[in-house]
Formats: structure tokens, C-alpha cells, sequence
């Protein structure tokens, strides 16, 4: 994150442009929360963590998105 001192902002770069979906899909997020709760119990690597997590709200938001083109 930097500090635009011009417009007295702070710019986020995005380091993965290419990802499919968004953290905050208010389509998605209901479903994670079970989802986030058995990792928090099952898994003690931060790093191991928010992959597994990625990989589900990936699948997640692929579901989502298949089901609405039915």
C-alpha cells in the first residue's frame, strides 16, 4: 500500500489481477462461514489456511456462477 501525499489517499496494488472473484460476494460469503470455522480448527498454518480458504471460495464462487447460467 502506498500514500498518494497529491490526493492524500492510500493506493492498494493488486499483486493478482487475473483471480475470478473478490473477497465481500455477498452471494458467497453465507456459505464460507462453516467453511472458515472447521479450517480455523483444523488447520494451524496461517499460510496453509488462506489457501485451502481461497480454494473453496474459488469453488464456491464457480458453483454460484454455474447454477446462474442454468
Amino acid at each position: 500500500m502506498k500514500f498518494d501525499k497529491e490526493t492524500k489517499t492510500f493506493i492498494v496494488e493488486e499483486k493478482d489481477m487475473m483471480k475470478s472473484w473478490w473477497s465481500g460476494d455477498p452471494r458467497v460469503e453465507p456459505y464460507m462461514k462453516k467453511v472458515s470455522a472447521r479450517i480455523d480448527f483444523h488447520v494451524k498454518d496461517p499460510d496453509a489456511r488462506t489457501d485451502i480458504y481461497n480454494r473453496a471460495y474459488e469453488a464456491v464462487y464457480q458453483a454460484i456462477k454455474d447454477f446462474d447460467k442454468l
